[in-house]
């Protein structure tokens, strides 16, 4: 038995195992291996991974001169590279361009080694396929200059939303106002409309920034379809025919307008692409389904119940088998780097998550795709919801304390407050509020206050401060925009409403009486303005 166990451990076994260990290594390692020779830059060998990889085969590389081959083009870069390697026995290239044999440009990682086997010169090639990595590196580039983007924009809308608060409010004055004549009455409406599409304006500036403040309400869905037909109009190339189908009958949701807007814009848009650059149809249906309890036997998402169904379909290039799994993925694309930052319709399966629903998706390629998102519908249309005019909604004399930073729009929620009877004690900032909050001993039956203010203090923190020592004050919380998400929903039972900028004198009056009185569970206030599509 020691006899047997020494030959096998002789030198030349041992060498022979160690040559079979390296083979199995190159033949099975997951990054691409050459083998040249050093002194004439020949190829002597290649393994698998590299072979295909490079889409070539071995007898295609085996005895040609690394610069021979198609896939270092650059015969002057490959040849100086040798000479360099030769001197300095290393030689590396973090991001090197190759090009396979059916012309795919490959991102790689080149690292050469010159050393001496049995007498010659060798020189080993490791070559790591970097491409994916360059392309998620391209993704969170553009994802963070969409960021940017988004808080830009967030912020010009928020900017825009306090002009268009006091806009409205003056103009609510001066409609009120009985001495105007019908005809100057008539173009102050003609301004308040105008007003309004404004404030539509900067609410899709909120809805791309995703600054956009969430709160669900009843929605009669074909109304916010048709509404929003004009802008998906402009949105789409003249080669899409938009085809709405959105019946005669109303579909009530409980839902986010802006974010199903959004959700409809994405499927819109990422349609378009799908048919570009020819163009095609555009379909955009709604209907209302009620789905048994064998549902989920065929979409394990779904649930028995009443949905609305939301329709999007396109004549494009529709999507292949491998695609459709990862449709839904952050980040993923099937467009060209700078085309799409692969997060829209990720963005619409989790508005369609959000409110209790789902997505499908069926597609030929060649024909196009149909996305349906399902989501649950109201059985009963909601009471039709009375808007009182502002002049007879009721005042009060209570003790508001009101902080905003902008003078204009403090100003005019003053005089609307004041002119209902209200004692109102204006601050600019915080600290301000905190010193006028002492000078009353805490006196204020209300707080109305702008989220976001000067010097690092919300509205929320001073809510918070001032409510712990009177626990019987309301608050209202006013803002172009939340950065903070707002929670709409954790509102219950703490006597704090919001209020979305921009707003009219009637919705303000309306907002404080109510928070006052208690009189609805605590949450967004109506809107003064129903959201229009912006028109041109």
């Amino acid at each position: 038995m020691n006899l047997i166990r020494d030959r096998n451990h002789t030198p030349k076994n041992a060498l022979k195992n160690s040559e079979l260990r390296y083979r199995r290594l190159f033949e099975t390692a997951q990054d691409g291996i050459l083998i040249l020779n050093g002194d004439t830059g020949i190829i002597d060998d290649a393994n698998p991974f590299l072979l295909d990889m490079l889409n070539y085969r071995l007898d295609e590389m085996v005895g040609k001169q690394l610069w021979e081959i198609g896939l270092f083009r650059d015969r002057q870069l490959s040849e100086s590279a040798f000479l360099k390697l030769r001197t300095e026995g290393y030689i590396r290239y973090d991001d090197l361009p190759l090009e396979t044999k059916k012309g795919v440009r490959r991102e790689v990682e080149f690292i050469s080694n010159l050393y001496q086997v049995d007498g010659r010169m060798v020189i080993q090639c490791n070559i790591r396929d970097i491409s994916g990595r360059k392309v998620l590196e391209a993704k969170l580039r553009q994802a963070e200059k969409m960021e940017v983007v988004g808080r830009l924009a967030g912020g010009i809308a928020h900017d825009y939303n306090n002009i268009l608060t006091s806009t409205l409010l003056q103009l609510s004055v001066l409609l009120n106002d009985s001495a105007h004549t019908e005809n100057t009455k008539r173009a102050l409406r003609q301004l308040q409309e105008d007003a309004r599409r404004a404030a539509s304006l900067t609410r899709q500036l909120l809805l791309f920034s995703r600054l956009q403040v969430i709160g669900r309400a009843p929605l009669n869905l074909p109304e916010v379809l048709e509404q929003l037909l004009e802008m998906l109009r402009r949105l789409m190339s003249k080669h899409v025919l938009l085809e709405p189908d959105l019946g005669k009958c109303s579909i009530w949701i409980e839902a986010d307008r802006t974010l199903i807007e959004q959700a409809v814009t994405n499927l819109c848009l990422n349609a378009q692409d799908a048919m570009d650059p020819e163009g095609g149809q555009l379909g955009l249906a709604i209907r209302l389904v009620e789905l048994d309890e064998e549902a989920p036997l065929l979409n394990p998402l779904a649930r028995a119940g009443l949905f609305a169904c939301l329709e999007v379909s396109d004549t494009g290039c529709g999507i292949d088998a491998f695609t459709l799994p990862h449709l839904f993925e952050p980040f993923f694309t099937t467009k060209d780097v700078g085309k799409g930052t692969g997060l829209g319709l990720s963005l619409v399966y989790g508005i369609a998550k959000q409110h209790n629903g789902w997505v499908e998706v069926s597609s030929t390629v060649g024909v196009g795709t149909t996305f349906r998102v399902f989501l649950p519908a109201l059985r009963n249309a909601p009471p039709p919801k009375i808007e009182a005019p502002a002049a007879a909604i009721r005042g009060g004399i209570e003790s508001i304390l009101l902080v905003e930073d902008e003078r204009p729009v403090r100003e005019m929620i003053a005089l609307a407050l004041r002119s209902r009877g209200y004692r109102v004690f204006e601050a600019a900032s915080g600290p301000m509020a905190i010193d006028l909050w002492s000078a009353q001993a805490g006196a204020f039956d209300l707080l109305f206050a702008d989220m976001r203010m000067p010097h690092g203090m919300t509205g929320t923190q001073l809510y918070e401060r001032f409510k712990a020592e009177r626990p019987t004050l309301k608050g209202v919380i006013s803002s172009g925009y939340s950065d903070t998400n707002f929670n709409l929903q954790g509102l219950a039972g703490s006597g704090l409403w919001f209020l979305p900028k921009p707003y009219d004198i009637g919705t303000l009056a309306l907002t404080v009486r109510n928070c006052l009185d208690q009189t609805n569970p605590p949450g967004a206030a109506p809107s003064a303005a129903p959201s229009p599509s912006p028109r041109g």
